[in-house]
Order: C-alpha cells, then sequence, then structure tokens
C-alpha cells in the first residue's frame, strides 16, 4: 500500500487544494495500487476537518484526530502508528499548508523509494526571507555536524520506509512538536539511513504570511526546533566526531529553470525593534553572558545601539556553536535559548538587509557560502 500523511492545523484555505493535488498524484503515477490519504488535524479551530472531509477523493481517505496534545510530532506519531497497522510499504507527509503543492510532488517524493532510499527529503526553491529558521540554524548545523549537505532539513514533506519508520518510533527522542522534522532528518543521517534529496520545485505556505508576528509561530518554532537539535548533538556526539568531510547525497531530478516565487514582505523595521528589545531583556539581563564573553567584544558591535545591526557569518557560526557547547553542559538551557534568539534575530535582520541589494539567485549562494565558515568554526571548536 502507497500512503500519504497530511498534517493539518486551520489550513481551511489550503487543504482542499493538498488533498485534491495529493489524490491526482497517487492515481496518476501509482495507478493499479492500493491508495490511503490519511488527514491529521491537530485541533483546528476553523472548519479544516469538515472541508476534509467534503473533499472527495478517488484514493481511499480518512480524516482522523492526532493522539495526545497539540504538537506536529503527535501528528506523525499518529501518523506512523497507523500506516504500520495498515501494512503500508511507502509513505509520504505533507503539511497541510502548502500553497505551491502539484501532484507530480506525489511522484517525486515517492520514487526514490523504489530504488532502495529510507528517506526522501524535498529540495525547494523558496524566497530568500522564507526559511528563517532552516537557513540559519537547520541548515548549517545539520550539513556540519553530520557531514552531509542537507538544503532543507525541516522541510516539512518528506517520504519514508516502512524500517525506517518503524526505527523513529523507538527513538528515545521521538518528539511531540516542531522537533520532529530536525528529529528525522538527524536521525536518518546518524544512523547511515539511505537518505536522498528530490527536487520539488517552488515552495509557498501559508506559515510564511505570519513572519511579521514572529511571537505566534516562529518563536516557538525556534524554540522546538533547536532544542530537539541541540539534543540530538549530544544523543550522536560520538558519531558526528567521526565526521571529516561534508558530502552532497544523491538528488533526483533538475531544475530546469529558476521558478518564480510570490513575493513576501517582511517589516525589517519590526524585526529590528523586536531585537533591541530582546537584546536589553533576555542578552543584558541575563546572567549567562559569560557563555559568549569571548565573543563580548564583537557582539557589542551588533548590539543595535546604532542604525544598523549587522550580525556576519563568521561571528553568528561562533555563537551556535558555543551555545550548542555550552547548552548540553548547563543546567540553564532555557536560558541558553533565550539569548541565542537574541543573535538569532540579528542574523536574520542581517540576511534581509543583504537581499535588499540582491537577487534571490544571489542570496542563494550566500546563503550556500555559510558552510565553508560553519565548517571552519567547526574544526576550531568541536
Amino acid at each position: 500500500m502507497t500512503g500519504i500523511g497530511i498534517l493539518s492545523r486551520n489550513c481551511a484555505e489550503s487543504i482542499t487544494k493538498v488533498i485534491k493535488a495529493v489524490d491526482e498524484g497517487l492515481n496518476t503515477y501509482f495507478p493499479r495500487q492500493e491508495h490511503l490519504i490519511v488527514i491529521c488535524d491537530g485541533f483546528s479551530e476553523d472548519n479544516t476537518v469538515e472541508i476534509a472531509r467534503a473533499t472527495l477523493t478517488q484514493a481511499e481517505k480518512e480524516v482522523i484526530p492526532q493522539k495526545g496534545k497539540r504538537g506536529k510530532g503527535n501528528g506523525v506519531k499518529t501518523i506512523f502508528q497507523l500506516f504500520l497497522k495498515k501494512k503500508c510499504e511507502r509513505l509520504a507527509l505533507i503539511d497541510g499548508d502548502i500553497l505551491s503543492i502539484t501532484p507530480d510532488w506525489v511522484k517525486k517524493l515517492l520514487y526514490p523509494l523504489r530504488e532502495g532510499a529510507d528517506m526522501v527529503i524535498p529540495y525547494y526553491i523558496r524566497h530568500p526571507f522564507d526559511g528563517v529558521i532552516t537557513n540559519n540554524i537547520a541548515y548549517p548545523l545539520t550539513t556540519c555536524l553530520y557531514g552531509k549537505e542537507i538544503r532543507q532539513p525541516i522541510g516539512g514533506e518528506f517520504a519514508l520506509s516502512r524500517r525506517f519508520i518503524k526505527r523513529t518510533l523507538t527513538h528515545p527522542l521521538f518528539p511531540e512538536d516542531f522537533g520532529i522534522d530536525i528529529f528525522l532528518t538527524t536521525t536518518a543521517l546518524a544512523e547511515n539511513f539511505f537518505v536522498t534529496e528530490s527536487i520539488l520545485g517552488k515552495k509557498e505556505h501559508t506559515s510564511a504570511l505570519l513572519y511579521n508576528e514572529p511571537e505566534s509561530c516562529l518563536f516557538p518554532m525556534y524554540y522546538q526546533v533547536t532544542r530537539e537539535l541541540f539534543a540530538l548533538y549530544t544523543y550522536y556526539e560520538d558519531k558526528i566526531k567521526t565526521v571529516s568531510e561534508i558530502k552532497q547525497v544523491r538528488r533526483y531530478g533538475e531544475i530546469s529553470s529558476e521558478p518564480t516565487v510570490s513575493p513576501l514582505k517582511i517589516e525589517r523595521e519590526k524585526w529590528e525593534e523586536i531585537f533591541r528589545q530582546d537584546y536589553r531583556k533576555l542578552y543584558l539581563s541575563s546572567s549567562l553572558q559569560g557563555t559568549f564573553s569571548a565573543q563580548a567584544k564583537e557582539i557589542e558591535k551588533i548590539s543595535g545601539a546604532g542604525d544598523t545591526i549587522y550580525l556576519p557569518t563568521s561571528l553568528w557560526a561562533k555563537i551556535l556553536f558555543h551555545a550548542l557547547l555550552d547548552y548540553n553542559k548547563s543546567g540553564y538551557k532555557k536560558d541558553i535559548l533565550d539569548i541565542l534568539r537574541v543573535f538569532w534575530e540579528a542574523r536574520y535582520i542581517s540576511l534581509l538587509q543583504e537581499g535588499e541589494r540582491l537577487t534571490p539567485a544571489q542570496m542563494e549562494k550566500a546563503i550556500l557560502s555559510q558552510i565553508d565558515i560553519f565548517w571552519k568554526e567547526r574544526q576550531s571548536i568541536l
């Protein structure tokens, strides 16, 4: 059986398109097979569930509530347990808020599993201001810690083999929340499962429309993803110590032309205001400033006292690696994440400034160029 798990929460505007695209993809690219589409809802407060139930499909479809409390990880676990019970051999996960999904995403995600892949990770084209956590934390750290360049380690859309799903359900660090995406990617890389990327095209999603209200979505996601990433570092520390180079994983498909993504309007002035408030509240008032004492003089230059807030990649890499190491030795883990959040905000503001003078292609090149700097920092610290 081929299965698709769609994770939804307050996706009334996008859920029909996602279900229809998935259904068409299954019937077009996997004909004469058993199909199951499961929409697992995470306590929506709008009419997502009613719309999902009313959407007609050729494939068998179920709309179910997730088990446990609110959190994406619990939704993923609910889907995993159901599909194992249904004897599903291959499964793709898709977020219910995707606006740019097309039926061929189903093919692109699931086909590599036929060639033995255990996990297929999406390769998207995204707006340079999207991927706030991906571009600044998840992408450079995951690549440099585990030695495999994965551009979208927390992309949201994945395809997974049965044997990999079974392993994740026995893992002690399986998270309940937004940490699930980095958990899946990291576990697959660290435990030598066969991981590939598949080019899906452009990614646009409704969550990006909330970036100017980071307190509602981005900040909780930041804490959950970073906490899980840091905990996994401790769990896989022995494996990480054996990594001596960075390799590109196999990538399926080609980018025939650069797709155009919709504009993403980010209010830089609002982010600067948030940073200055957090710098005073979370950094200057913290007893853990000493964690970053080696970078104190450099940090003062980007404190926002003047008109320009700019955090260069080299300083950001130092701060992030020191936070990673100190987090796992400290009894004040939340405080370290608070301070790190301040400089993550500054790093994002820096990219917003660069984006005002660079094209999207130039911005992508700049984001990719972080890896050399992070790798050099890793070699001097770890």
